[in-house]
């Protein structure tokens, strides 16, 4: 079938796509978490590799000349080489891991395993979904209007890590801290400052050293340090890594942390002496810093974390500080002078957490928001047509009904705005009228009197989807931060009115669709035979005789005796 962007629409609605949505939400926000283990991970890179080829199809279906079979390989081929390129190798992961990071500005890691390359034959059945949406359906049409969305959020919301302690590492040679705000450091440690709302938030390696291994300081120093785990004190080496000793164990320290339980933090300093590190013998022989470990490097500003724990070293103006976040008892600093503190962190209101990791509600909720913003601009291009179409020769009431159509999506926004202020109950009511309310004059009828082509209503439900994928990232980019409810509103906003633009340009340039070029005859079904008509007999026509003489008779001859 000729320019069929509908087909890819159809393929996002089929049955088997959808419940790959479901089984892909479910898995990475309740199966990961309830039954961890490898197969829920296979479960989830199956699931995956059938829903991201229809919404990478959707997309491509907004250039005329992809739409079709054209847009389905190209969403298959690029699932796969992504997902060959992320699991094959860890620079792969690392480049994946990166790009994510960068887009989002939310730390992310992708670890690479060549065993879940085993998903890939699942593409064949993705393949086979596509096939069998050839034929037009209305209603997968509908399904499509749902599923596209919910699609494109279980492609990026995965399962988000739970942290049971900040994680520390080091940043171009700053170190940084995440505990659900992004925190930074100017004197080595001592104190930190929350990175201010709306600036790039830098995103942890996707691979660090072990801290095990050890980190040292910059020659003639050779001092080193090392952290092997819980309960174990931090060592120093005072010989470039060949021997270690006890240097500092942190208190014990029982301190809150909000959503994860509780931890084990380091104290103020107050709850035992600092321990002053000896000075190395300047007559000590020297030794090589790669004779450190395998582990160890030289110079400042690397990072070593692995699991729940971390060390960096950090240059400040008179040398260099060691900062250690010792498993379940927080962050330990060394400053220049050979001393051990604990430091805390500077408590942060609700509101600056309020994009973290530990508060579920706001996330869904914006999920809600960039969900209603993709309706607005779907809504504006199939009204934009519907207008072009039947403003004439449609019921009296269309412009009045599409313009209340259209209030209902940015009127929600608008009181999202102006009323939510980020409190989950404000919203709470506001969700089931607002699906009411679409649902209902959505599909009322009349229908218009010619449907759209299917290459521009793929169009207009890919600018939709890319409106909701936009206010996404914008979230996404906001989590860990100090998050603003308005400014992520007026974010949606904005982009609901720009997309609902570009969507209005798409359907009131559309075409209504049309049948095939080359239509085949069709055969009139047989017909029954006609009964056979009976046999009329006509009695056979008497003539009257001639009169005796007259013409035609014949003479009568007597016979005598």
């Amino acid at each position: 079938m000729r320019n069929d962007g509908g087909r890819a629409l159809r393929w996002a609605g089929h049955p088997g796509t959808l419940l790959a949505v479901a089984v892909l939400a479910f898995n990475d926000r309740v199966g990961k978490r309830a039954w961890p283990g490898a197969v829920t991970g296979k479960v989830s890179d199956a699931a995956w590799m059938l829903v991201v080829p229809p919404v990478l199809a959707l997309v491509a279906s907004a250039v005329p000349r992809l739409r079709g079979r054209p847009a389905a390989l190209l969403g298959v081929a690029l699932t796969a080489v992504s997902f060959a390129v992320a699991k094959s190798s860890a620079a792969g992961a690392e480049l994946a891991s990166a790009g994510w990071s960068e887009l989002t500005g939310v730390p992310s890691r992708t670890v690479a395993d060549p065993g879940d390359l085993l998903a890939l034959p699942v593409l064949a059945l993705s393949w086979w979904l596509w096939r069998r949406s050839a034929r037009p359906r209305p209603l997968r049409r509908v399904l499509a209007l749902v599923g596209t969305p919910l699609a494109a959020a279980a492609m990026v919301a995965t399962t988000p890590v739970p942290q049971t302690a900040p994680r520390l590492w080091s940043q171009d040679g700053q170190p940084m801290v995440y505990d659900g705000v992004w925190w930074t450091t100017r004197d080595g440690g001592l104190t930190w400052q929350a990175v201010p709302y709306g600036k790039k938030h830098p995103a942890p390696p996707a691979v660090t050293p072990d801290p095990a291994a050890g980190q040292c300081l910059p020659a003639p120093d050779r001092l080193c340090f090392r952290l092997r785990g819980y309960g174990l004190p931090v060592e120093a080496s005072r010989d470039g890594g060949r021997t270690w000793q006890p240097e500092y164990t942190p208190p014990l320290r029982l301190t809150p942390v909000d959503g994860y339980g509780y931890w084990y933090g380091g104290g103020t300093g107050t709850d035992a002496d600092p321990v002053p590190v000896p000075v190395p013998d300047p007559d000590a022989s020297p030794h090589s810093e790669a004779s450190a470990g395998a582990g160890a490097s030289a110079g400042t500003g690397a990072a070593a974390s692995a699991g729940r724990g971390g060390l960096v070293v950090a240059a400040v103006p008179g040398g260099h500080t060691v900062i250690v976040d010792y498993p379940l008892r927080g962050l330990q600093v060394r400053d220049v002078d050979g001393r051990w503190r604990g430091v805390e962190l500077p408590p942060q209101s609700d509101s600056a957490r309020a994009g973290g990791y530990e508060l579920v509600g706001v996330p869904f909720m914006c999920l809600v928001v960039a969900l209603v913003a993709g309706w607005a601009a779907v809504f504006t291009g199939l009204g934009a047509y519907r207008l072009r179409l039947d403003r004439a020769s449609g019921p009296p009431y269309l412009p009045w009904w599409l313009v209340f159509r259209q209030a209902v999506p940015f009127g929600w926004l608008v009181a999202a705005l102006v009323l939510g202020g980020g409190r989950v109950p404000w919203l709470a009511w506001l969700v089931p009228a607002t699906v009411v309310a679409l649902v209902v004059p959505c599909w009322r009828r009349p229908l218009p009197a010619r449907p759209m082509g299917g290459g521009s209503t793929a169009g207009v439900f890919a600018v939709g989807a890319g409106v909701f994928g936009v206010t996404s990232v914008g979230l996404l980019g906001s989590l860990g931060s100090r998050f603003s409810w308005q400014g992520y509103c007026g974010q949606a906003l904005l982009w609901a009115v720009l997309g609902s633009g570009l969507a209005a340009v798409v359907g009131a340039s559309a075409r209504p669709s049309l049948p095939p070029r080359y239509p085949l005859p069709v055969p009139a079904p047989p017909s029954a035979p006609s009964p056979p008509s009976p046999l009329t007999l006509r009695p056979p026509s008497v003539l009257p005789a001639p009169p005796p003489g007259g013409p035609g008779s014949k003479p009568v001859r007597r016979l005598g005796r």
